[in-house]
Protein backbone atom coordinates (compact mmCIF):
# COMPACT_ATOMS: atom_id res chain seq x y z
CA UNK A 1 0.00 0.00 0.00
CA UNK A 2 1.33 3.32 -0.82
CA UNK A 3 2.48 5.66 1.89
CA UNK A 4 -0.12 8.07 0.87
CA UNK A 5 -2.86 5.58 0.79
CA UNK A 6 -5.45 6.28 3.90
CA UNK A 7 -5.46 3.71 6.73
CA UNK A 8 -8.59 1.28 6.95
CA UNK A 9 -8.67 -0.75 9.70
CA UNK A 10 -12.59 -2.16 9.24
CA UNK A 11 -13.31 -4.91 6.57
CA UNK A 12 -16.58 -5.20 4.94
CA UNK A 13 -18.15 -7.46 2.82
CA UNK A 14 -21.08 -6.39 0.41
CA UNK A 15 -23.16 -8.18 -1.98
CA UNK A 16 -23.03 -5.80 -4.93
CA UNK A 17 -20.60 -5.03 -7.73
CA UNK A 18 -17.94 -2.15 -6.34
CA UNK A 19 -16.74 0.46 -9.37
CA UNK A 20 -14.86 3.34 -8.66
CA UNK A 21 -17.15 6.47 -7.60
CA UNK A 22 -20.36 4.35 -6.53
CA UNK A 23 -21.94 4.75 -3.48
CA UNK A 24 -22.85 1.55 -1.74
CA UNK A 25 -25.46 1.67 1.21
CA UNK A 26 -24.10 -0.52 3.89
CA UNK A 27 -26.61 -3.16 5.92
CA UNK A 28 -28.35 -1.85 9.13
CA UNK A 29 -25.96 -4.33 11.09
CA UNK A 30 -23.10 -3.27 9.73
CA UNK A 31 -23.58 0.73 10.31
CA UNK A 32 -24.66 -0.28 14.09
CA UNK A 33 -21.20 -2.09 13.98
CA UNK A 34 -19.15 0.60 12.61
CA UNK A 35 -21.16 3.12 14.69
CA UNK A 36 -21.96 2.27 17.75
CA UNK A 37 -19.20 -0.58 18.54
CA UNK A 38 -16.36 0.57 15.99
CA UNK A 39 -17.32 4.69 16.88
CA UNK A 40 -16.57 5.21 13.78
CA UNK A 41 -17.42 8.65 11.54
CA UNK A 42 -18.13 9.37 7.80
CA UNK A 43 -14.21 10.21 6.28
CA UNK A 44 -12.82 7.54 7.85
CA UNK A 45 -11.93 5.21 5.33
CA UNK A 46 -12.52 1.30 5.36
CA UNK A 47 -11.98 -1.81 2.90
CA UNK A 48 -14.82 -3.34 1.19
CA UNK A 49 -14.72 -6.77 -1.01
CA UNK A 50 -17.83 -8.61 -2.17
CA UNK A 51 -15.68 -11.83 -3.16
CA UNK A 52 -15.53 -11.52 -7.12
CA UNK A 53 -14.21 -7.59 -7.47
CA UNK A 54 -11.11 -7.65 -5.14
CA UNK A 55 -10.60 -5.52 -2.48
CA UNK A 56 -11.09 -1.58 -2.20
CA UNK A 57 -10.07 1.60 -0.48
CA UNK A 58 -13.87 3.46 0.36
CA UNK A 59 -14.76 5.76 2.86
CA UNK A 60 -17.85 6.41 5.18
CA UNK A 61 -20.11 8.83 3.51
CA UNK A 62 -23.30 8.44 6.12
CA UNK A 63 -23.81 6.41 9.14
CA UNK A 64 -26.59 7.71 11.64
CA UNK A 65 -29.94 5.93 13.23
CA UNK A 66 -28.65 1.98 11.56
CA UNK A 67 -28.25 3.75 8.27
CA UNK A 68 -25.18 4.10 6.56
CA UNK A 69 -23.07 3.87 2.65
CA UNK A 70 -19.47 4.15 1.69
CA UNK A 71 -17.98 5.85 -1.16
CA UNK A 72 -15.68 3.21 -3.36
CA UNK A 73 -12.17 5.15 -4.15
CA UNK A 74 -9.78 2.68 -5.82
CA UNK A 75 -9.09 -0.76 -5.83
CA UNK A 76 -6.25 -2.41 -3.33
CA UNK A 77 -6.11 -5.74 -4.49
CA UNK A 78 -7.27 -7.41 -7.74
CA UNK A 79 -9.47 -10.57 -6.82
CA UNK A 80 -8.06 -13.66 -6.17
CA UNK A 81 -10.01 -16.98 -5.09
CA UNK A 82 -8.63 -19.49 -2.10
CA UNK A 83 -7.27 -22.59 -3.86
CA UNK A 84 -8.01 -24.66 -0.92
CA UNK A 85 -9.70 -27.53 -0.16
CA UNK A 86 -13.69 -28.05 0.18
CA UNK A 87 -14.54 -29.42 4.05
CA UNK A 88 -17.59 -31.72 4.60
CA UNK A 89 -18.87 -31.75 8.12
CA UNK A 90 -21.63 -33.85 10.23
CA UNK A 91 -23.17 -31.04 12.55
CA UNK A 92 -22.12 -30.56 16.16
CA UNK A 93 -22.67 -28.60 18.97
CA UNK A 94 -23.48 -25.05 18.63
CA UNK A 95 -20.56 -23.69 20.31
CA UNK A 96 -18.38 -26.06 18.66
CA UNK A 97 -19.61 -25.69 15.05
CA UNK A 98 -18.82 -22.19 15.37
CA UNK A 99 -15.66 -22.66 16.24
CA UNK A 100 -14.87 -25.15 13.60
CA UNK A 101 -16.65 -23.02 10.88
CA UNK A 102 -14.81 -19.73 11.59
CA UNK A 103 -11.31 -21.37 11.77
CA UNK A 104 -12.23 -23.18 8.66
CA UNK A 105 -12.60 -20.33 7.21
CA UNK A 106 -9.63 -18.44 8.31
CA UNK A 107 -7.93 -21.72 6.89
CA UNK A 108 -8.78 -21.50 3.61
CA UNK A 109 -11.39 -23.73 3.02
CA UNK A 110 -12.98 -22.94 -0.19
CA UNK A 111 -16.65 -25.13 0.44
CA UNK A 112 -18.55 -25.96 3.69
CA UNK A 113 -20.43 -29.33 2.98
CA UNK A 114 -22.98 -30.67 5.82
CA UNK A 115 -23.58 -33.96 5.92
CA UNK A 116 -25.62 -36.24 7.95
CA UNK A 117 -24.14 -39.23 9.22
CA UNK A 118 -25.64 -42.04 11.37
CA UNK A 119 -23.88 -40.59 14.87
CA UNK A 120 -25.25 -37.10 13.63
CA UNK A 121 -26.70 -35.05 16.35
CA UNK A 122 -29.02 -33.17 13.87
CA UNK A 123 -29.85 -32.99 11.06
CA UNK A 124 -30.84 -29.36 10.71
CA UNK A 125 -28.41 -26.61 10.49
CA UNK A 126 -29.04 -23.00 9.89
CA UNK A 127 -27.59 -21.93 6.65
CA UNK A 128 -28.36 -18.51 7.04
CA UNK A 129 -26.19 -18.43 10.35
CA UNK A 130 -23.05 -20.27 9.17
CA UNK A 131 -23.62 -17.83 6.31
CA UNK A 132 -22.87 -14.69 8.45
CA UNK A 133 -20.17 -16.40 10.25
CA UNK A 134 -18.18 -17.10 6.94
CA UNK A 135 -18.39 -13.91 5.60
CA UNK A 136 -17.34 -12.54 9.46
CA UNK A 137 -13.88 -15.06 9.18
CA UNK A 138 -13.74 -13.98 5.61
CA UNK A 139 -13.73 -10.49 7.14
CA UNK A 140 -11.69 -10.87 9.33
CA UNK A 141 -8.46 -13.33 8.10
CA UNK A 142 -8.60 -10.82 4.79
CA UNK A 143 -9.71 -13.34 2.29
CA UNK A 144 -11.01 -11.95 -1.19
CA UNK A 145 -13.35 -15.02 -1.72
CA UNK A 146 -16.30 -16.02 0.82
CA UNK A 147 -16.72 -19.66 1.05
CA UNK A 148 -19.67 -21.20 -0.61
CA UNK A 149 -22.20 -23.49 1.93
CA UNK A 150 -24.35 -26.53 0.82
CA UNK A 151 -27.11 -27.63 2.07
CA UNK A 152 -27.23 -30.30 4.12
CA UNK A 153 -27.37 -33.71 2.44
CA UNK A 154 -27.61 -37.57 3.92
CA UNK A 155 -24.10 -39.11 3.58
CA UNK A 156 -25.10 -41.93 1.06
CA UNK A 157 -26.73 -39.31 -0.83
CA UNK A 158 -23.61 -37.03 -0.64
CA UNK A 159 -21.10 -40.04 -1.87
CA UNK A 160 -23.69 -41.26 -4.73
CA UNK A 161 -23.38 -37.82 -6.46
CA UNK A 162 -19.62 -37.24 -6.34
CA UNK A 163 -18.06 -34.83 -8.86
CA UNK A 164 -15.76 -35.32 -11.12
CA UNK A 165 -12.21 -34.32 -11.16
CA UNK A 166 -12.82 -34.46 -7.09
CA UNK A 167 -10.83 -36.23 -4.59
CA UNK A 168 -11.88 -37.09 -0.70
CA UNK A 169 -9.73 -37.17 1.84
CA UNK A 170 -11.26 -39.51 4.55
CA UNK A 171 -9.74 -38.75 7.71
CA UNK A 172 -10.70 -42.23 9.00
CA UNK A 173 -10.35 -41.88 12.68
CA UNK A 174 -9.66 -45.45 12.82
CA UNK A 175 -6.24 -44.82 12.15
CA UNK A 176 -6.43 -47.13 9.32
CA UNK A 177 -4.94 -44.74 6.38
CA UNK A 178 -1.72 -43.23 6.09
CA UNK A 179 -0.49 -40.21 7.99
CA UNK A 180 -2.15 -37.42 6.05
CA UNK A 181 1.24 -35.08 6.03
CA UNK A 182 3.14 -38.33 4.51
CA UNK A 183 -0.02 -38.81 1.90
CA UNK A 184 -0.32 -35.62 1.33
CA UNK A 185 3.78 -35.35 0.83
CA UNK A 186 4.05 -38.47 -1.71
CA UNK A 187 1.47 -37.08 -3.46
CA UNK A 188 2.99 -34.78 -5.57
CA UNK A 189 5.38 -37.29 -6.43
CA UNK A 190 2.47 -38.96 -8.25
CA UNK A 191 2.27 -39.38 -12.03
CA UNK A 192 0.01 -37.08 -14.32
CA UNK A 193 -3.84 -39.00 -14.34
CA UNK A 194 -3.64 -39.99 -10.66
CA UNK A 195 -6.54 -39.52 -8.93
CA UNK A 196 -4.34 -37.40 -6.89
CA UNK A 197 -2.21 -35.80 -9.26
CA UNK A 198 -2.83 -31.73 -8.53
CA UNK A 199 -2.85 -30.74 -12.26
CA UNK A 200 -5.65 -32.81 -13.19
CA UNK A 201 -8.02 -32.95 -10.12
CA UNK A 202 -10.16 -29.87 -9.82
CA UNK A 203 -10.11 -29.54 -5.88
CA UNK A 204 -10.08 -32.26 -2.90
CA UNK A 205 -12.42 -32.08 0.08
CA UNK A 206 -11.73 -33.32 3.43
CA UNK A 207 -14.51 -35.77 5.56
CA UNK A 208 -14.93 -35.20 9.04
CA UNK A 209 -17.39 -37.89 11.22
CA UNK A 210 -19.86 -36.78 13.83
CA UNK A 211 -18.47 -36.50 17.36
CA UNK A 212 -19.32 -40.40 17.85
CA UNK A 213 -17.60 -41.08 14.86
CA UNK A 214 -18.57 -42.48 11.67
CA UNK A 215 -20.91 -45.99 12.04
CA UNK A 216 -18.75 -49.36 11.03
CA UNK A 217 -21.14 -49.26 7.94
CA UNK A 218 -20.58 -45.66 7.04
CA UNK A 219 -16.64 -46.47 7.52
CA UNK A 220 -16.89 -49.32 4.93
CA UNK A 221 -18.71 -47.77 2.10
CA UNK A 222 -16.73 -44.40 2.21
CA UNK A 223 -13.56 -46.92 2.21
CA UNK A 224 -14.77 -48.23 -1.36
CA UNK A 225 -15.33 -45.02 -3.42
CA UNK A 226 -12.84 -45.05 -6.07
CA UNK A 227 -12.38 -41.72 -5.65
CA UNK A 228 -11.30 -41.85 -1.34
CA UNK A 229 -8.42 -42.00 0.58
CA UNK A 230 -8.45 -42.73 4.03
CA UNK A 231 -5.82 -40.71 6.43
CA UNK A 232 -4.88 -40.71 9.61
CA UNK A 233 -5.21 -37.47 11.68
CA UNK A 234 -2.58 -39.61 14.61
CA UNK A 235 -2.22 -41.89 17.58
CA UNK A 236 -5.49 -39.31 19.81
CA UNK A 237 -8.91 -39.23 19.39
CA UNK A 238 -9.67 -35.74 17.88
CA UNK A 239 -12.86 -33.97 18.76
CA UNK A 240 -14.27 -33.04 15.32
CA UNK A 241 -13.64 -29.66 15.43
CA UNK A 242 -10.11 -30.17 16.05
CA UNK A 243 -10.09 -32.84 13.27
CA UNK A 244 -11.04 -30.03 11.06
CA UNK A 245 -8.66 -27.63 12.21
CA UNK A 246 -5.88 -30.02 12.13
CA UNK A 247 -6.44 -32.03 8.43
CA UNK A 248 -6.66 -27.96 6.78
CA UNK A 249 -3.25 -27.01 8.86
CA UNK A 250 -1.38 -29.99 7.13
CA UNK A 251 -3.09 -29.71 3.87
CA UNK A 252 -2.51 -25.77 3.98
CA UNK A 253 1.63 -26.89 4.78
CA UNK A 254 1.72 -29.59 2.57
CA UNK A 255 0.02 -28.80 -0.92
CA UNK A 256 -1.71 -25.86 0.11
CA UNK A 257 -1.05 -22.59 -0.14
CA UNK A 258 0.97 -21.55 3.20
CA UNK A 259 4.32 -21.23 0.81
CA UNK A 260 2.45 -17.79 0.26
CA UNK A 261 3.58 -14.87 1.47
CA UNK A 262 0.76 -12.51 3.29
CA UNK A 263 -0.66 -9.59 2.05
CA UNK A 264 1.47 -6.42 2.56
CA UNK A 265 -0.46 -4.64 5.70
CA UNK A 266 -0.05 -1.00 6.25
Amino acid sequence: MHQDTPRARQRLFVSDAITAGAEMALSPEQSHYLEHVMRLKPGTPVKIFNGADGEWLATISELRKKKGAVTVESRLRDQQNSTGPALAFAPIKKQRLDFLIEKSVELGVTRLMPIITAHSITDKVRLDRLQAQVIEAAEQSERLDVPEIDAPVKLYDWLANWPENSHLLFCDETGSGSPIGEYLTESLAKPAGSVIDNNNVVNHTLVIGPEGGFAPDEIDRIRKQSFATAVSLGPRILRAETAAIAALAVYQDRIGDWSTRPVTRD
